[in-house]
């Protein structure tokens, strides 16, 4: 399948990724690196939970949860921000953006909402 989105942000020894596909299915992988290989979590997200992602990244509110069940896996998802500072965490990673890469997914994450709703 081919992706119209494909955006990493990589850390010390983590990676965020932010996956939209030509089928408009998002998705987020988080991965840790260990022994120089990276273990990947993949959690699909659709565009409400994007929408209240951007709130946070707007500082419209604080903190978002969401629960998810995805290929008979149950994962929690935070999305934090205090002061300057924003976290994505799950329970294997959390990951910081700097204020650049805030900017940079909120723009990716608001695109992603128009292709999830747009009419082909």
């Amino acid at each position: 399948m081919k992706l119209q989105l494909n955006k990493a942000f990589f850390g010390k020894n983590n990676c965020f990724k932010l996956i939209l596909n030509t089928q408009n299915e998002c998705y987020f992988h988080f991965g840790v690196q260990q022994d120089n290989v990276y273990q990947w979590k993949k959690v699909k997200i659709n565009d409400m939970e994007l929408g209240e992602i951007v709130q946070v990244l707007r500082k419209d509110k604080p903190s978002v949860s969401f629960f998810h069940k995805y290929n008979g896996t149950d994962t929690q998802i935070w999305v934090n921000r205090k002061d300057k500072f924003f976290f994505i965490k799950v329970k294997e990673l959390s990951k910081s953006f700097s204020e650049g890469e805030q900017e940079v997914l909120r723009v990716l994450l608001e695109q992603s909402i128009w292709k999830m709703n747009a009419v082909a």
